[in-house]
Parts: structure tokens; C-alpha cells; sequence
């Protein structure tokens, strides 16, 4: 697939929806909706829709695999504040999301792992009234490992050259500044999530997919920080990211490294096409295809961009 999609809705896979009515109104007493994903053992998913119950949330999304898991009526039937989203198709992570964040009527979405545990008691109507007054595209937690120890899950852009790097580290403070959220977790703006386009779906790879969204809210003017009171412990360790440069990642590089800002607009010069043969991973038809596919993408949204990646690293400041 080479066209490169320019909006959240470019995909829509078929599903079923399971469960309670669509939550996330002004009856509700956060403006915030959970985004539950799940992998690994089905008892992770129960204990973790018990523990969002009991901090207050009252819409609940629970992202299912093909196949109905016949403990989902007694959960739906049990917490009315869930829903459960039965996939018809196998998706990856960016699709997940993207259906997740569409059917959270919310403002903002808690997007999390069943693996995971909440570590804060700090999840009050104060701090959600927080998360409003920032209006960032993404507020990404503290992640504690199996051990207790803390992830390395802020990520800075660097340059080496001509080369660019992410860089991760652990949280330092709040409002610390990160390249992408880790895992896919954070709480995100609705609003701000559609306004870009949401994960990119033809990207299967997902540290490719998570990074490309990532770089492009930076590019086009957003900003995803570090919230130190959201807090969050994996039940067992965090499973790593596949940070290979394969096909993926010649989409990524042409999305995010490749174009160049000038005056107030984002261009894919021609001249990049022989760096992007070299990165491809394809044959020099399949490549080109691909290359026009993204000239095209980046003329149309040219004019969204704020930066290149260049002008990203060398202003970055973590902390500013």
C-alpha cells in the first residue's frame, strides 16, 4: 500500500461493540475516558478494569482480538462503564488506537497496557482539571518495571551528523518534554489526535508507527510531556521495541527526516529520492512508488509543519 493516509478516518476495519452505552459526557466525573489494550493473560484485563472502577473513571474502552473471549459478558454485565471492542480482522497497534480514540467521545483518552498497574493515588478531579488547562497532544506517565525500577521512557532527538538519533532516558521532572509516548501510553488529546490523523495504520512496525506519530506532532507545532504524577507499574517487564530499520522505516524517514521547512511550508525534494533508494529496502520501482506516495503526502500537508527535523533536534531543550 503506498497512498499514505491523511486522516484518522482513512481506515475503518469492521468491529463489534460490546457492552455499555458510549461514555465519556458531562455527567461523567472525568473529562478524561480510558483506552484499555490488552495482551498477555486474561486475568490482567479484569483486575485492571476493577482498579480504573474504583479510581472514579466511568468510560472504559477494552480493545479485544478476533476471537470473543466468553468472560466478556459477565465483565460488561458486572462494570456498565465498559465497553468492549471485538475486532473482526487482525490490526495492528497504530489501528487500535485509532478505533479506540474514535469511539471515546471524551475530550481526552488514558491510553494503557491491562499489564500495567495504576501507582498514584493522585488521580483526582484536580489532576484531570490539569490535563485540561495543558491541552497537550499527550501526557506520558512514569513506567516502573516488574523490579520496581524506573523505564527509560522519555525520548530526545539528537543529531550525529547527518544522522538522527532518539535518545531515552528516565523522567527528570515534570513537564519534561519526549519525542513519543512509550509503549503507546499516555493520556491523549481527542481533539488534537484527529487534527493528526491519529497513528498511521500502513506502518506495521511499532516503534516505527509510535515514533512517526510522535516526530510528526512535533513537526506540526504540538508537544507530548512528561506528567509526574501519572504513575503506572508493569506487571511484568515491558516488552522491548524492534528498533530495526526495515520497510517501515523508509516510510518514517520519508514522513518525518526526509522534508525540509522553509519560510512557513514543509517540502520532499527530489534530491532525497537517491537516499531514500538506499534506505528502501525495495526494489527501484516499489521505491519510487513509495517516494511519490510521500511527496504527495507532504504537499498536502505542508503547510502543518512548524519544523524540520534538523531545526527539532538542535532547538530541542528537554525542559524548556
Amino acid at each position: 500500500m503506498n497512498t499514505i493516509p491523511l486522516t484518522l478516518d482513512a481506515y475503518r476495519p469492521t468491529y463489534t461493540v460490546l457492552g455499555g452505552a458510549r461514555g465519556g459526557g458531562a455527567k461523567d466525573k472525568f473529562p478524561v475516558s480510558v483506552l484499555l489494550l490488552n495482551r498477555g493473560p486474561r486475568l490482567y484485563r479484569a483486575a485492571m478494569i476493577q482498579d480504573l472502577v474504583k479510581v472514579g473513571f466511568d468510560s472504559i474502552v477494552s480493545m479485544e482480538g478476533i476471537s470473543d473471549s466468553p468472560e466478556l459478558e459477565g465483565l460488561a454485565s458486572k462494570h456498565p462503564q465498559a465497553r468492549f471492542i471485538c475486532m473482526h480482522e487482525d490490526c495492528n497497534l497504530g489501528v487500535k488506537i485509532n478505533i479506540g480514540i474514535r469511539e471515546s467521545s471524551a475530550p481526552f483518552v488514558f491510553v494503557l497496557w491491562n499489564d500495567l498497574r495504576l501507582a498514584t493515588s493522585t488521580l483526582s478531579s484536580r489532576f484531570f482539571d490539569k490535563v485540561v488547562d495543558l491541552d497537550v497532544a499527550c501526557l506520558v506517565p512514569t513506567l516502573n518495571d516488574a523490579t520496581g525500577s524506573i523505564v527509560p521512557s522519555i525520548s530526545n532527538p539528537a543529531q550525529s551528523g547527518k544522522a538522527f538519533k532518539v535518545v531515552p532516558l528516565p523522567p527528570r521532572a515534570d513537564g519534561e518534554k519526549s519525542l513519543y509516548p512509550f509503549d503507546g501510553c499516555g493520556i491523549y488529546s481527542r481533539e488534537k489526535f484527529t487534527m493528526l490523523g491519529g497513528f498511521d495504520w500502513t506502518i506495521s512496525n511499532p516503534y516505527w508507527q509510535k515514533l512517526d506519530f510522535g516526530m510528526r506532532a512535533w513537526l506540526w507545532g504540538e508537544t507530548i510531556q512528561y506528567a509526574q504524577a501519572l504513575r503506572l507499574n508493569y506487571d511484568s517487564n515491558p516488552p522491548p521495541d524492534d528498533t530495526t530499520p526495515n520497510v517501515d522505516y523508509g516510510r518514517f524517514w520519508l514522513k518525518n527526516l526526509a522534508p525540509l521547512y522553509r519560510g512557513d511550508a514543509a517540502t520532499l525534494p527530489g534530491s532525497r529520492l537517491w537516499s531514500y533508494l538506499l534506505r528502501s529496502r525495495k526494489n527501484p520501482s516499489a521505491a519510487l512508488e513509495e517516494f511519490k506516495a510521500a511527496r504527495e503526502w507532504v504537499s498536502a500537508c505542508s503547510y502543518r509543519f512548524k519544523a524540520d527535523a534538523t531545526r527539532l533536534a538542535d532547538l530541542w531543550d528537554p525542559l524548556s
